[in-house]
């Protein structure tokens, strides 16, 4: 997905994935929702979402509200705390914010 935010271009194609939350399944799944996180070649981070919809990212339309999906802009603090919010810990998430952590236990 590629998006357009303070004139700038997001493009999911183009950024590296460091965290997935969830998994679009069916896009006609009222429940169905996927937030996958991205750093930009600049080192900027971002958001896909995607939701089915009864979801916040669900699109009004003349009929009521379907299936939608943007990216949300964060800043490196904001995709940590994401990454807690979602129990998104890996290696990958470890090794990206590692200068945000007080603490990293490391076996010897």
């Amino acid at each position: 997905m590629r998006q357009i935010i303070d004139r700038a271009v997001y493009d999911t194609d183009n950024a590296e994935q460091i965290a997935k939350y969830g998994s679009m399944v069916d896009k006609s799944d009222f429940h169905a929702l996927a937030e996958t996180l991205y750093k930009d070649p600049n080192g900027e981070y971002f958001l896909h979402c995607q939701g089915g919809a009864a979801t916040q990212y669900a699109e009004q339309t003349s009929n009521g509200t379907t299936y939608g999906e943007t990216l949300e802009l964060l800043t490196k603090e904001e995709a940590l705390d994401w990454c807690e919010k979602r129990s998104a810990i890996s290696e990958t998430v470890l090794e990206e914010f590692a200068d945000l952590f007080e603490n990293v236990n490391t076996t010897q």
